[in-house]
């Protein structure tokens, strides 16, 4: 399992082998949300330099950048599973500090 605290400090995300993307309250150690679900272990993680959104990389050779703004459960499990993911920008590669395309 890895962890990291958004910038800020008000929002902790975990990733880790059961292949999931999860939210936290650091304060009182509940889970919030779980944001999504890789097909393989989960096994990166960073904030967006502006705290708003983790990307997260797993086995799967996928990263994955969540935005999480919607506090319902079942509408963040509704919108991982449905999603169409995208290549990061190369914005979003400085941001995340990700080593160019190959």
């Amino acid at each position: 399992m890895e962890d990291r605290l958004v910038p800020d400090g008000r929002r902790l995300a975990s990733v880790s082998r059961d292949r999931t993307v999860r939210l936290w309250d650091p304060e009182t150690a509940t889970q919030v949300a779980v944001l999504g679900v890789h097909a393989d272990w989960a096994n990166g993680l960073a904030w967006h330099s502006d705290g708003s959104r983790p990307a997260t990389a797993s086995r799967d050779r996928i990263v994955r950048i969540w935005v999480p703004q919607d506090p319902d459960l079942d509408a963040l499990l509704h919108q991982a599973r449905t999603r169409v993911f995208r290549a990061p920008t190369a914005e979003e590669r400085r941001a995340y500090l990700l080593p160019a395309p190959e």
